[in-house]
Order: C-alpha cells, then sequence, then structure tokens
C-alpha cells in the first residue's frame, strides 16, 4: 500500500479553518494530537483528523471551555453534551446580536424522527418521510479519502462549524438510480445537512419530497453500506415498487469516525407514484 500523505502544520491548520497557534494549544491541552511528531519536533497531521478537529471547533463555537471538551471527548454521550449545554444556553441569551446564530442552534429542539431511529439492521421498511431542506455542496465524483476530507471540511466552514455539533440530519445525497450495486463507492454525491436556521449562507438548498420511502439501518462500511442497498433493491422488486434515482444517507448520531460518517446510518429511497 502507498504511504500515508502527512500535512504539515500549517497545511492541516489552513484545510480545517483554525490557526497553527491552535493546533499547538489543543495538543498541549490533550484534546487534540497529531499523528505525527518527527524527531525536530514538528507535528504532522492525516485527512482523517479533519473530522474531529471540525467536531471540536463546533463545540468552541458553542461556547464549551477546553475542559469542557476534554471532559466530553472522554465520555462522547448525548446526554453528557446536553448537560453542558444547558448552562451554556443562559450565557448565550445574555451575549448580543452578533451571537444570535449560535443561540439559535443552542434553542434547536430535537426534530422528531422517530421513524429513522427505530429501524433495524437490514432490515427493510416502508416508511412517510416529512419535507425537509438541506444545505449541500457541490456535486463531487470518484474523490480519494483525503479529498472527501477536506470537501466536508470546507463545507462546514462554509455554514459555520458550530452547525456540525447540533442535532439535525447530515449525510450524503448519492446518486445512485434503482439502487444498482457493486457502484456505490464510485458514484457521485453531494454532502448534506438539515437547514436549521434562516442565517443566510452561500450554501445552495435542496430539498427533500415529503412522501413515502424505503428505509434500512447499516453499519457505515463499504460492505455494509452494499448490504443495505441490496436489501432496499430486494424488497422494492418484491413488493414490484418502483424507487426514485437518489440515495438519501443519514447519520445516526453526530460523532463522525471516518468519511464524513457515524458509525452506523439511515439509507433511504424514495417510492415513485
Amino acid at each position: 500500500m502507498p504511504e500515508e500523505k502527512l500535512l504539515s502544520i500549517s497545511e492541516f491548520a489552513k484545510l480545517a479553518g483554525t490557526t497553527r497557534r491552535t493546533l499547538i494549544f489543543y495538543d498541549q491541552k490533550g484534546i487534540f494530537t497529531p499523528k505525527k511528531i518527527a524527531d525536530n519536533g514538528y507535528r504532522f497531521y492525516d485527512y482523517g483528523q479533519l473530522y474531529q478537529i471540525g467536531f471540536i471547533l463546533g463545540l468552541r463555537d458553542l461556547g464549551l471551555s477546553v475542559e469542557e471538551i476534554k471532559d466530553y471527548l472522554s465520555d462522547e454521550s448525548s446526554d453528557a453534551l446536553n448537560k453542558k449545554l444547558v448552562p451554556l444556553k443562559k450565557k448565550v441569551e445574555l451575549r448580543i446580536q452578533n451571537l444570535k446564530q449560535i443561540l439559535t442552534i443552542l434553542e434547536e429542539k430535537e426534530t422528531n424522527n422517530t421513524q429513522l431511529t427505530n429501524t433495524d439492521f437490514y432490515v427493510v421498511k416502508q416508511c412517510y418521510l416529512p419535507e425537509r431542506n438541506f444545505w449541500c455542496s457541490d456535486f463531487k465524483v470518484d474523490c480519494s479519502e483525503q479529498e472527501i476530507a477536506s470537501a466536508y471540511s470546507h463545507f462546514y466552514q462554509s455554514l459555520g462549524t458550530g452547525v456540525m455539533a447540533n442535532k439535525m440530519l447530515s449525510g450524503f445525497l448519492t446518486d445512485l438510480p434503482q439502487a444498482k450495486p457493486g457502484i456505490y463507492a464510485d458514484s457521485g454525491f453531494r454532502i448534506i445537512k438539515e437547514k436549521s436556521y434562516n442565517q443566510k449562507v452561500n450554501v445552495p438548498v435542496i430539498t427533500q419530497d415529503d412522501g413515502d420511502y424505503l428505509i434500512v439501518k447499516v453499519e457505515n462500511s463499504g460492505e455494509g453500506i452494499e448490504k443495505g442497498i441490496s436489501a432496499i433493491r430486494k424488497y422494492a422488486n418484491k413488493n414490484n415498487l418502483q424507487i426514485g434515482d437518489d440515495l438519501w444517507q443519514f447519520n445516526l448520531g453526530i460523532n463522525i469516525e471516518r468519511l464524513g460518517l457515524t458509525k452506523n446510518s439511515i439509507l433511504a429511497y424514495q417510492i415513485m407514484k
């Protein structure tokens, strides 16, 4: 296998939308460490670390202290984060107008996604999904892991990194007509994040139409996703259902592990009338 490309601290800081000084500070505090430290003391990072630094920067934008972030990273449950957001909301309410976007994020109520969460692994079910609007990235095709990480980081910088830490839906919209087998990894896609406030940002918006969908819960590995796509295709064929061209992939949770994905996700195809 080719040697993994590492980024200098300046290159990584530019991709992450932060500063060299911030990365050194986070390393010293033990909340974000380089992939490698050379004998001369130079710090090096890999593309996969863009997901974690994006999440950490998002928590900082929400107002959590370095110690609170360090405490949260040692316990990544939703309850741990929520306990820290309650007192933070009280502080935000006292801030002036330029912090209204952060206040809006904190006041958002978790969207009722019971149809998505009450789903078993690789068991396809038919359900109604409401109309939703999503911010979306440019259409991407045939990207390397490093290119996906860079695109992901750029997308959330455009929205404001605090958006990354909220509970609205996130994931990918993939051009995969009729759940065709074996081509998911090479298909074109957009990164998506459910629109959560009316702040004007220079990011396109795409709409997921309301209607009946086939959905399935999968593990976010290449094999797991292909297995879920196959399950949807078999269900549609068996029940004489026509499905659309777009594969909606929604992350479960907010802890991004790799390639812009959480550990598990929901795959969804709209049933065409």
